[in-house]
Parts: C-alpha cells; structure tokens; sequence
C-alpha cells in the first residue's frame, strides 16, 4: 500500500510539475513576441538589426560566459552521494563570475573585429547578460531539483516581464532607440542575477569553495563549450541558407513558420523540466528496474511527440488563416517539419539527460557537431535545389540526426538496456498498473 501510495504521489508531483513549467514557459516565451510590434514601430531597420545582433552574440557566448554549470549543479543537488552540492554550488556561482567576466573582455575585443556592427562595450554587455542567465539558470534548477516548480516558473516569467518592461520604458519613455532595448534587457537580468546570487548564498550559508568542486565543474563545463555554439549554429543554418539562395521575402514566410514550430518546443521544455527530477533520481538507484523504465520511457517518448506535432498540426490547417492572415498562408504548410523537428527535439531531450547526468558532456558535444557539419552541407544543398520547402526539410533531418547521434553515444556514456525494448516497456506497465 504505501509502495502505491508513493507511486501515486509521484504521479500528481510530475503532472502538478508540468502544468506549471507549461504555463511559465508559455508566458515567458509569449512576452517578448508581445515587444515585437512595439519595437518595429518604434526602432528604424539599422536599429533593430542592431538589437537582432546583440541577442545572437548572447546566444553565442553563453557557453563561454556560463560554462553551462547550471546543469552540473542541477545533478549535484539531485544526486548528493557525488558530494557536498552547498560547496559545488558556491564554486559554480564564482566560476560563472569569473567565466563571465573573461568572456565579456574577449567579445569586447573581437566583435567589433569580426564584423559585428556593435560598439566593444555593448559586444561586451552581451556576455554579461549571458552570465546572469547562467546564474539565473543555477536558481532555477535548485529549485527545480527540490520539486519546488512554483518558485522555479515565478523566476521565469519574471525575469521575462521585467526585461520587457525595462525594455518599453527605455524605448519609448526616453527614446534610447536600440540601446534602449539593449539596456533594458541587461539591467533586468543583473536584477534576476543578483536576486539569484543572494537567495542561493543563503541557501549554501557558510559553505566554502574548493578545488575539488573546481576541477568537476570544469570538467562538466569546458566539453560543453563546442556543443553549445554548434547547437547555436545548428539551429541557424536553415535560415542562412533560405536567405542566401532565397531571398530576404522568403525567410520572412520561412520564419513565421519556424515560429509556429516552436510551440512544440516549449511543451518539450515544460515535460523536461518536470520529468528530469524524477529520471535523475531512477538513474541514480541504478537498479536493472529503473533502467529499463528509463528506457522504455526514451522510447515511448519518440511516437508521443510525434502525435503531438501531427495534432497541432491539424489545428493549424484549421485556424491557420486567423491567426496569420493572407499573406503569411504558406507558412502554414511548412510548420508541419518544424513541428516534427520539435518532436525529434523532445526525444532527445530524453536522451540528452544521459550525458548531464554521469557529467560526460564531451560525448553530447560530439553529437552536436555531427550533426551541425552535416546540416551545413545539407541546409544549402536543400535550398539551392528543392526551395523552401527543401530548407524546412533540412531542419527537420538535422534533429533526426541529432537525436540519433546522441542516441548511439549514449551507449558509450550510460551503458542501459536498449537491446530489449520489450521487457522495458513491461516493467514500465507493471509499474503504472500498480500505481
């Protein structure tokens, strides 16, 4: 009884978990796209190509200025039995300090050197800005660790709505033009960074950094720089080939269209942060049983996701006219490789967890560039030859790359039953019929 019982209760934290990450995230993403119409009134071209450059350079120097050390720290505080997660927390706290403070110096000196139509200091903001993501992140997943979704979703919207808020004041109050949304988006997150900073200070209390924390954070960190810019990279390619071969017109219908497909992206989000508590804690009792559920959940996952897509799909054929209008119709068709690579993602998250978890995230790097050097031939190819549609396809394939490439590593990382499917998803049915 009390076995069913604790099944139970893990069943309504899971579901209560995902309702409330679904929600944040929907918010979090719906409030900037609500600054979008403002910002193109507001901002000339140059202006908002401006801001467009800035947010790219965020993108690209996360991995430099945040080592990627909210993951590590994530596992740690899931999994203690690796060690004190209070002192591995504050070592990541300055190590993001320190990471964020080099790579600030260096986009300050080579972004304006590569092309990049910003002044050094702004070049520079956008790895600060980076960094207290980062720092933001680590908040978020010890909350998240603890089964505390509420505070972790409230930190999310938060962070959003005050970056935007700042954002419309600067812009339209004071008609800062592009600086205006630049600064407002770094004055919100050094807010959302200090608050972290503070709240897990106090949660570490007196806890002291060590070398040992060090070596393990970097150890976790260092091999996840390559695979976070060519994630950066993969996610882009597409669309550098739509408007090298197709023109500015076409990446415009092509990137309504991208958008669309991001919806599935969030769900995936929101069903990750729920679950991976819960796949950590079964990857750490390391019993032949949790494994096997493990795997038969990584399975089950790929025609789930698959049959969500296909279902918003639908509902975009439906409804599609309403909500673009005439002139952004044959995006509609388009969605659906989005949606499918979306679905791929989600199944690969799945997977991904692997890597974070026994801390071997060399081997998720080596997937991403796999699959980034291959959708760098295929994107153009698919472009020149077969138009839009064959761009939109390249995209969906290079998810399925990636989420085989992770896949066939995975076996080298976490060695798990994969071979015997059947009996994995027995003992997950087993295990649901007793609850």
């Amino acid at each position: 009884m009390q076995v069913v019982m604790a099944s139970r209760s893990m069943l309504f934290q899971v579901l209560r978990s995902g309702m409330i990450y679904g929600v944040a995230n929907v918010l979090a993403a719906g409030v900037p796209f609500m600054l979008l119409p403002v910002l193109t009134r507001a901002l000339s071209p140059t202006e908002y190509g401006e801001v467009v450059s800035f947010f790219m350079l965020v993108s690209v120097t996360a991995s430099l200025a945040g080592l990627s050390l909210h993951g590590a720290v994530g596992v740690r505080w899931l999994d203690a039995s690796k060690g004190d997660p209070k002192g591995y927390t504050r070592t990541a706290m300055l190590l993001v300090m320190l990471s964020t403070t080099l790579a600030a110096g260096l986009i300050a000196i080579l972004g304006p050197l590569v092309g990049i139509n910003l002044s050094a200091w702004v070049c520079g903001m956008a790895a600060v800005l980076a960094g207290c993501m980062a720092l933001q992140g680590m908040r978020f997943t010890v909350w998240q660790s603890g089964q505390q979704a509420f505070p972790a979703a409230t930190l999310q919207v938060a962070s959003a709505v005050l970056g935007v808020s700042l954002s419309l004041v600067a812009v339209l109050m004071f008609n800062w033009g592009s600086l205006g949304r630049i600064g407002g988006a770094v004055v919100a997150g050094l807010i959302i960074a200090v608050f972290s900073v503070l709240s897990l200070s106090r949660l570490v209390g007196n806890s002291k950094p060590s070398c040992a924390s060090v070596t393990a954070l970097l150890r976790f960190g260092v091999p996840l720089i390559p695979h976070a810019m060519a994630g950066a990279l993969l996610g882009s390619l597409d669309r550098f080939a739509v408007s090298a071969h197709l023109g500015t017109q076409t990446l415009g219908v092509y990137g309504v269209a991208s958008q669309l497909g991001l919806v599935i992206n969030v769900l995936a989000d929101a069903v990750t942060k729920a679950f991976t508590p819960q796949i950590y804690r079964m990857l750490a009792r390391n019993s032949t049983r949790d494994r096997l559920r493990v795997v038969a959940l990584s399975y089950l996952s790929v025609p789930a996701w698959l049959l969500v897509a296909l279902v918003l799909w639908g509902g975009l054929l439906l409804g599609g006219e309403l909500l673009l209008g005439a002139k952004y119709l044959a995006a509609i068709d388009l969605t659906v490789w989005f949606l499918l690579g979306g679905a791929l993602t989600g199944a690969y998250l799945n997977v991904a967890g692997l890597f974070f978890f026994t801390s071997k995230t060399e081997w998720i790097s080596m997937a991403t560039l796999t699959a980034c050097a291959i959708s760098a031939v295929l994107a153009p190819w698919a472009a020149a030859h077969y138009g839009i549609k064959g761009a939109a396809l390249s995209y969906c394939t290079s998810q399925a790359i990636l989420l085989i490439a992770v896949w066939v590593l995975s076996m080298r990382v976490k060695p798990m039953p994969w071979r015997r499917p059947g009996l994995a998803l027995r003992v997950l049915a087993r295990s649901w019929r007793t609850r």
